[in-house]
Parts: structure tokens; sequence; C-alpha cells
């Protein structure tokens, strides 16, 4: 078998040998053609490539066929250029321009920009092309002089500089000193520079950045006022500087006139002689309508019969300044003003301001003819003068102030005015002195209290009602002092009418920088006020008078039994519930110890505020009785918080067994909170506003001045505070509630204490909320739920802490008991021996009631240390 396999395939590797042998005899040689070597057989702008027995063509680079194919060989096929300019992307890049050349094409870079390969560089050269951005503000001249070049993408622009504009390729300097505003702003001067400008003030004016200031420079120029008053050169001796915008002048003061005779003059070289008292031109200088009576406005008919009065008044000060020799006594300067206080009450008919106008003529009239009198006075050193309608006291002092300590009383219709040497001495007069007091009759009723303009000082209460209650008067001395002196001096008013309970006076003082003059209450204060008479303080010889303020009789009068009554109520619960908390030993814990600091301070609050709080009288000790009443207050509210946290931390450690006794809890470090922090408030407050204690009809805190919410500021935070720990302790009980059964009645009692302390927050925080809402049409009915809840606090403390506690109402029943039952003395020893275990059993008793308030644990034996804590509240 296997070697007939092997001839087989030997036979046909035998067979194909002969067939290739017969094959390579019979078949000629034959040679390929390269149809390539002609030069024709493929058209222009093709390449020829032979191959065996044909051959093709390929267009070249830049070309395609006409027939679309790669590669052909019909003679009938063109090569065509290729636009390679049309292509997408442009194969020049951005920024460039294409040129189509035959099978290639060239690129230039447009207008300022430039290519590394230079610019008409064609395809297939070496090198990329890509064109970039030529920055032709590299070259400085470029751009014309006071230019700046900016480069652009492709370009460039020359931009003039601040200060100059373009005009015909070049940049022209602007005058900036012409724009409008003026670029310097107001009272300079501005002087234009090359591109920039320089400011300078004018005189009388400063610039911070000085001047010569030039735009660009640091800083700011503006032009402000100089104060040439500041220097005290500026004027001569016995004048004063009055500075004006860009300038100033000097005017003499009262008594003194002008050596040129003007009643202004500048500069050092004027001089003011000596005139004790003013003329008709200084009381006119400054005001308006005095002014009107000097021109021809004095013979229209609005003002005729107003400057009539007016030259009635000056008629005699006219005589004594033209002729300064001439000696005037008192008794002829009231004769002459008798008939203009005649016609005081004709004034009803003028303008206020022209009231005012008139009123502070006459004073000055009064006060100038008074001086000349005492500058020459008779033979008498002390002259007493009384008419219908003035009254004046003098006295010429000139050697009786040798001794220290020594004040002199001028007394003229019931008025009183004390001056003490000391002031005497700082008037600056050598050798003697003239002082007198001038009552006024009449003029009150004119010049009443519609023309206070502070009555804002007095109370913000729209309901609040002033009155004109005391005679005019004028005090008088010979070289005043205008800038005040060191000791005041102290007037004496008798009122008009009796001052009553519910009015407030008010000591007011002639102001003529406003408006022709009005009423101020500045510069004097009360120091005592009776019924018939009321003693005013002032640093300066001043027109005084009294005003008293005061609310409607009808809203003061159930105020003030509703708060009087309430506050008897509550300082008797309040003395039971202080004496409930010391004497009860079995209910005596830190809850009691910090209910009992709370009700003392309130206690002592309510005692203050019963018995002080209209003692206005003496300003100092009214500040000091507010200053007090703040701090009581305030430790009632800071008792509060230390309650509220307490509870909060007792309730949050429930579960803990005598936690607050494991920690022996002290009282020293709450009290220093809860009196330290109302102390420290208390004096920042007084530091910062000290006026703020103390008001014309109670002594309390200024309610006109916004100085009220330095209480009701700590206040509502505290109230704040309280109410979020004591919501957090229900989150709390409630919890516990839910997840502790056997806990349920200490929980329950502990819930009850936590209502307590929400309603004790109430009753004294929301009480003072109330007084913020005193306004508007509901202040009455506002006014009366503050005063009644506020007055009644100490009962609801009473109330909340001890009638509503078991135990306590427990420890009451107990004494009543004792109190009732006749004692013996025959009581046998067994008896007591009785009383006594009984005593203890109880003591037991309500030891372990307490632990079970604290720990929630019914079965426990009873432990030695009392809980500080719950059982005297529940």
């Amino acid at each position: 078998m296997w070697g007939f396999c092997l001839m087989l395939v030997w036979g046909c590797c035998f067979m194909n040998s002969l067939e290739m042998l017969i094959v390579l005899t019979v078949e000629p040689t034959v040679e390929d053609v390269d149809e390539c070597a002609n030069s024709t057989v493929c058209p222009d702008h093709a390449t020829c490539t032979n191959t065996l027995k044909s051959y093709f063509c390929t267009c070249k680079k830049g070309f395609l066929s006409s027939n679309g194919n790669k590669t052909f060989k019909d003679p009938g096929v063109q090569c065509k250029d290729v636009d390679e300019c049309s292509q997408s992307p442009q194969p020049c890049g951005p920024n460039s321009e294409c040129t189509n050349l035959p099978g290639r094409y060239k690129c230039s870079c447009l207008p300022g920009f430039s290519s590394p390969t230079g610019n008409d560089w064609i395809s297939g050269n070496s090198g990329s092309f890509a064109c970039s951005d030529v920055n032709e503000c590299l070259n400085s001249s470029i751009c014309p002089e006071h230019s700046d070049c900016a480069n652009s993408l492709g370009s460039y622009s020359c931009v003039c500089q601040a200060g100059f504009l373009s005009r015909n390729s070049t940049c022209e300097d602007v005058d900036k000193c012409s724009q409008s505003p003026p670029p310097c702003g107001l009272n300079s001067e501005c002087t234009n520079l090359p591109g920039r400008y320089k400011c300078s003030c004018l005189p009388g004016f400063s610039s911070p950045t000085g001047n010569g200031w030039i735009a660009g420079n640091s800083g700011s120029f503006a032009c402000s006022d100089v104060d040439e008053c500041v220097d005290p050169r500026a004027c001569p001796e016995h004048a004063s500087c009055h500075n004006t915008l860009g300038n100033f002048s000097c005017s003499c003061n009262p008594g003194f006139a002008s050596s040129s005779g003007n009643l202004s003059f500048q500069g050092p070289g004027g001089r003011c002689e000596g005139i004790p008292f003013k003329c008709k031109e200084d009381i006119i200088s400054n005001n308006k309508q005095a002014e009107l009576c000097q021109g021809k406005a004095a013979m229209e008919p609005e003002h005729v019969s107003f400057c009539a009065l007016m030259n009635t008044m000056f008629s005699i000060l006219d005589d004594i300044c033209k002729n300064k020799t001439i000696t005037i006594s008192l008794k002829e300067m009231t004769e002459h003003f008798g008939t203009v206080f005649q016609q005081i009450p004709t004034w009803s008919t003028f303008t206020k301001e022209q009231i005012s106008t008139l009123a502070t003529v006459l004073l000055e009239n009064v006060e100038s003819t008074t001086l000349a009198a005492l500058l020459k006075p008779s033979a008498n050193t002390s002259q007493t003068i009384e008419t219908e309608y003035l009254g004046i006291e003098s006295k010429v002092i000139r050697e009786e102030c040798i001794e220290e300590n020594i004040s002199f009383s001028l007394k003229t219709k019931g008025n009183i005015m004390k001056v003490g040497c000391s002031t005497i001495e700082e008037s600056g007069n050598t050798g003697t002195t003239g002082v007198a007091l001038v009552s006024l009759v009449g003029m009150e009723s004119i010049l009443n209290e519609s023309f206070f303009q502070e009555p804002q000082a007095v109370m913000s209460n729209s309901k609040r009602k002033l009155k004109m209650n005391s005679r005019i008067v004028r005090g008088i001395m010979t070289g005043e002092k205008k800038d005040g002196y060191s000791d005041p001096v102290i007037y004496t008013l008798e009122n008009i009418q009796p001052k009553q309970k519910f009015e407030s006076p008010i000591c007011v003082a002639w102001n003529t920088d406003v408006d022709g003059g009005s009423w101020t209450s500045s510069g004097c204060v009360i120091l005592e006020a009776s019924q018939t008479h009321t003693v005013c303080s002032c640093k300066q010889l001043v027109s005084l008078a009294i005003i008293m303020a005061s609310t409607e009789l009808t809203m003061e009068y159930s105020l003030h039994v509703i708060s009087h009554v309430g506050l008897t109520i509550s300082l008797v619960c309040l003395a039971l519930a202080i004496a409930t908390f010391l004497l009860c030993r079995s209910i005596r814990n830190h809850i009691t110890d910090l209910h009992l600091q709370l009700c003392v301070c309130l206690f002592l609050a309510k005692i203050l505020f019963i018995t002080s709080v209209d003692k206005t009288s003496n300003q100092l000790g009214c500040a000091i009785i507010a200053g007090f009443l703040h701090y009581l207050f305030l430790a009632c509210f800071f008792w509060m918080l230390v309650e509220a946290v307490m509870l909060f931390l007792m309730v949050r450690n429930l579960k803990v067994v005598n936690y607050f006794s494991s920690r022996n809890i002290r009282m020293l470090p709450l009290c220093t909170f809860a009196y330290g922090l109302p102390a420290l408030v208390v004096v920042v407050s007084a530091s910062v506003q000290p006026q703020g204690y103390g008001m014309p009809n109670r002594c309390w805190l200024n309610t006109g001045t916004g100085f009220i919410w330095s209480f009701l500021g700590p206040v509502c935070i505290i109230i704040m505070i309280n109410s979020i720990l004591l919501i957090w302790t229900l989150l709390i009980l409630r919890q516990k509630l839910s997840s502790a059964k056997s806990e349920a009645s200490t929980l329950k009692d502990t819930r009850l204490l936590t209502f307590k302390a929400f309603a004790q927050l109430f009753v004294l925080g929301c009480s003072w909320v109330l007084g913020i809402f005193q306004t508007g049409a509901a202040a009455s009915v506002m006014a009366h739920l503050f005063t009644a809840i506020n007055s009644l606090q100490g009962a609801f403390l009473f109330l909340i802490h001890c009638l509503l506690s078991r135990q306590v109402r427990q420890e009451y029943r107990k004494w009543f008991t004792r109190t009732t039952k006749s004692s013996s003395q025959s009581q046998t020893s067994g008896v007591l021996v009785s009383s006594l275990l009984s005593t203890s059993k109880t003591y037991i008793i309500n030891e372990r009631n307490q632990a079970d308030a604290i720990t929630g644990i019914k079965d426990h034996p009873v432990k030695k240390n009392k809980s500080p804590f719950l059982h005297s509240s529940v």
C-alpha cells in the first residue's frame, strides 16, 4: 500500500516537470515597452508611471484630473489647476492673504502683521507661514507729541493725553480752567498748565493739600474757610471776632464802641473804647426785624405801629449814647418805660417774630439804661424802686467783698437774686461794681409758654401742657462775664399760681439767637420747688422765668390712684413673701433663695418709687433716685435670668440624683452676677449720658432722648433669653414625660415650676414692654394697663410663689392653727415629746418628698442632705 502511494506521487511530479519543459521550449521571449518614454503620453502637469505591458498618468500636486480619477491613461484627460486659496480653512492661516499659482499658492500677511518666513511665501518653500501682530507702538515716533500709542490687532491708535485734544493729527492743549464747573472747585483760583492745571485757594481759604496743587498730585484739592478768629490777635482787646466765609470782622463787646465809629472792622488796628452798655446800633445789629425800622420799610402800613413802639423804647437810650456824660436815675427809667409796658397787651396784634423782637429790644433797653444808672450812682449805695410794671433793686458794691464767702441778695416784686463775691470778682470790675435785679410785671402774659422752643426736653407726651407761672426777671451787673461764672447765680422766683403736685417747674432763660428770641431751658437748673416759689441756679445773669409743665388732671389723677393703690398692695405682698422665704425653714432651698433675692430687689425698688419718684425739686437728688431705680429694676431682671438658667440646668440633668447638691451651688457667684452686671450697666449709662437720669416731672430715665433704652435694651435681651430657655425646658419635659412614666409625677411638678417661671416673666417683663407702646390713640389705654400691671407686680409674685404653692399653703395653715389655739403653760412633757416626734416625722417626709421630686425614685432610703430645688415651688 505504502509503495503504491509513493509511486503515484513520483508520477505526478514527473508530469509537471515535463509540462513546464514543453512550455519553455514552445513560447518565444517578449520584452516590456516603456510608454513613459514618450513625453506626450500624459498631459501637461501629469506624471507618467510605467507598468508591465502598460502605464498610468497621475496629476501633479496642485492639479486634479478632468475625469476626477486619481490615475488615468486616456489621452483626452487633462490636469487642471486646483485653487487652494478657495479652500476652507484658508491654507495661509488668519490675518493673511492667499494668491493662487499653478499647482501652488502664495501667502502674504495683511498690513499690521508679519511672518517669520517673510511675505510672498510660496507653498513648498522651507519653513511654515504664520502671521502675528506687529506692535507698531514700539516705534516712539509713530504718534504725535502729547499722545499715547495703543496697539491693537493688526493696527494701532494714537490717543491724546489728559488735558490735550486731537486736532489735525496733533494733540493741542485744552484750557481746563475754562471748563464749567471749574476743576479747582469753589473759592479757588485755577491756572492752566500744559496738560494739567494748578489750583490755589483764594485769600481766607485753605486746602489740606496746600496751595499750588497740580492735577495728578496725591490728594484732592478743596478750599475750606479759614477761621481767622482762632488767632486771639485777630481782633483788639474788648472786641469779639466773627468769622465769615473767606473773611472775618471784629465788633466791640457790649459796653464798648469802635474808635472809628463803625459797627464792625478788621484787624488789630481798630480800637474798642469802653461804653459799659449797649446802644441802639448794638441792639439792632443782629436783629432783622429791628433793622426794618431803620429804612424805608418803617413807612409801610404793616410796620408803622411796630416801628413806633421800637422807636419809643430807643428814645431814652439814644439820649444816653449821644451824651455819655448824662446822668440817669432808676426812677426816671422806670417812669419812661411805664408807657411801653402799658402797651404790652396790644402786642398780640403783631406776628410771633415781631413780639419776640419787641421783647428782646425791651429787655436790652432795660438792661442798658439800668447799667447807665449804676455806672453813675447817686449817694445811696442801694436803691429800691417799684412801680406798677417795674420793680428794681440795685446795689453798688465797693469794699464789701474783702472777706470770703459773702453774698448779696436783691429782692423785688417777691423775687430774689443771690450773688456771691466770687461772681462779682469774676466780672473783672476794678473799683465799684453795680448789681441790680429787675422784675417786669405783665410781660409774662405776652411772652408766654408758646415761645418755649424745647417741648421735647420736657416730655414727648402729646397731652403735656405748659404754662407761664412767674414774672420775668432780669439780673444785671456791670462788667458782666459772658461765658458764665464758676459759682452760679441763685434766683428765687415767686409762682403766680400755687404749684400743683402733678406740675413740674422748668427754669427758662430768654435766648436771642433764634428768630428774634425764645425761651430755652439750657443754662439753668432747678434747685428747689415749693407751692409758692421755685429756686433756679444759673451760670449767667439772664432774663429768667418759670414755666410749669403738667399733664391733663383727669388722666394724671386716675394713674396716680391706680399706681399708689397697686404699689401699696404689692409692698404688703412682697413683705409677706420675703417673710415666708426667710421664716419657713422647711421650704428653704436654692430656688427660694433666688425668689427671696428677686422679691427684696423689687420691694426696695417699689419703696423707692412710691416715696421718691416725684422728688424733682432737687435735680442732683432726683438723678440719684433715678439711678437707684434703674439699678434695682435691672437687678430684678438679672435674678429672673439666673432663675431661668438654674431651672433649665435642673431639668436637663433631672435624672442625676442631687445634681445641684453634688455641685455645691454657692450664692456668692450668683449674687456677683445678678448685682454686678446691673451696676456696670448703670455706671456705663451714667458715664455716657449723665443728664439722662431725672426728668422735670419724675425721677426716672429720660424718655425724650432715647436714654430709656439703657433700661429697656437689657430687659428685652433678658426676656428673649428667658423665653428661649423656658421653651427649651418645656420641650425637654415633654420628651421626658413621654419616655419615662415612672417619673411622671416629678416631671409634672417641674413643668408646673416652669409654667410659674413663664408667669413671672410675663408679669415682670411684659409690663415694661407695654410702656413702649404709650403713643398714638391708644396711649391712654396703654398707660393705664402699664400702671396697673406694673404696680401689682409684687402681688402677682406673692400669688405665684406662695399662694399657689401647696407646701407654702400647708405652712400657712399650720401657722394659723398654732396662733388660734391658746397656748397652755401646763402642757406635759409627753405632749412636747409627741410634738417633737411629729415635727421630726414631718421633716423626714419632707426630705423624702424633696428627693422624690429631684430623682423621680419613690423607694429610696431617707437622705440627710436636703435637695435644694423643686419641692417649695410645686
